[in-house]
């Protein structure tokens, strides 16, 4: 038994390197025949290197080429984002939850365990550090080793820097340039001037902008039908957009619901609710996707078959 796992051990380390040069569904059979969990439609592709000696990768997640993960334990969730040029690494683990986003070229160094929660990202540039030493503590210099948590709904803008023991609360924005050292209470956007370090109300914000699911369903569409230049008619008495006699948007405000209608009996829904959609090969669903990602912020996870 020991002997197994011994051997186990090596060839979990082998695999990634194998893979640098493999294509994804390759890298992904292997990662699997090995005992880790990988979820469908994962990409990992060339020139890219991801170990860990427990991998949990769920559903549609996306890492882009040139990422470097070296960890001992990653759990990515469901449609989730490393982008390209990303390194995170260190003895300890790194957890992102659904929906989260890593930008291009983050460091991210997990001498302390890393966790971001749900639906919550770090712009381009980024850097996490779970530890701060260099100089010899025996000389009076400190040393810092402390977890990183950002909760549910956390952005951070480009350049942000978390030093050991940042801790952000669900429901925050932290603007560019800013240094995270310690604990940021829900609801904040933090943003950093010349003259001063400014916390305002995220929730009073929210409450300013919000407006109902009509507006917001009825917004998207148009927009996005306008962008692609499809041909449409908007039928406001029953909550619809055809769109050259063959695809119909229908939005339901009272549940916060869209669905794309493409024949009688076979529809797509858009939960903007709880962040969920019909998986499906149709161009004009992986378009709406990409849209209500990149222009809205709304990031879905996919609802496969059975």
């Amino acid at each position: 038994m020991l002997n197994f796992h011994k051997h186990n051990s090596i060839i979990k380390k082998i695999i990634p390197l194998l893979a640098i040069l493999l294509p994804s569904r390759a890298t992904c059979l292997l990662y699997r025949i090995v005992g880790h969990k990988i979820g469908r439609n994962v990409r990992i592709p060339i020139f890219s290197y991801v170990y860990a000696d427990k991998i949990e990768l769920g559903n549609d997640v996306d890492i882009r080429h040139f990422v470097f993960i070296s960890v001992s334990g990653l759990s990515i969730g469901n449609n989730a984002i490393i982008s390209f040029g990303t390194q995170i690494k260190g003895e300890k683990s790194f957890c992102a939850g659904d929906n989260s986003f890593i930008g291009a070229h983050c460091i991210i160094h997990c001498e302390e365990n890393v966790t971001l929660g749900f639906y919550s990202g770090l712009g381009p540039r980024c850097t996490v550090y779970t530890h701060g030493s260099f100089l010899p503590v025996n000389k009076g210099y400190p040393a810092r080793f402390e977890e990183v948590v950002l909760e549910d709904f956390v952005w951070t803008g480009m350049t942000v820097t978390m030093l050991p023991g940042a801790y952000i609360e669900s429901n925050c924005i932290i603007n560019p340039g800013v240094v995270i050292s310690s604990r940021i209470k829900s609801n904040t956007i933090v943003q950093f001037s010349p003259t001063a370090l400014s916390f305002l109300s995220l929730s009073r914000l929210q409450r300013i902008l919000k407006k109902n699911n009509t507006h917001y369903h009825e917004h998207i569409l148009r927009d996005f039908l306008e962008y692609y230049q499809l041909k449409y008619t908007h039928d406001e008495m029953n909550n619809s957009f055809k769109i050259n006699g063959k695809f119909e948007f229908k939005y339901f405000p009272d549940d916060n619901k869209i669905k794309l209608i493409y024949s009688s009996e076979k529809d797509i829904t858009y939960d903007l609710e709880n962040y969920y959609t019909d998986y499906s090969t149709l161009d004009i669903h992986k378009k709406f996707l990409y849209f209500l990602r990149r222009r809205f912020g709304l990031s879905l996870r996919n609802v496969y078959p059975d």
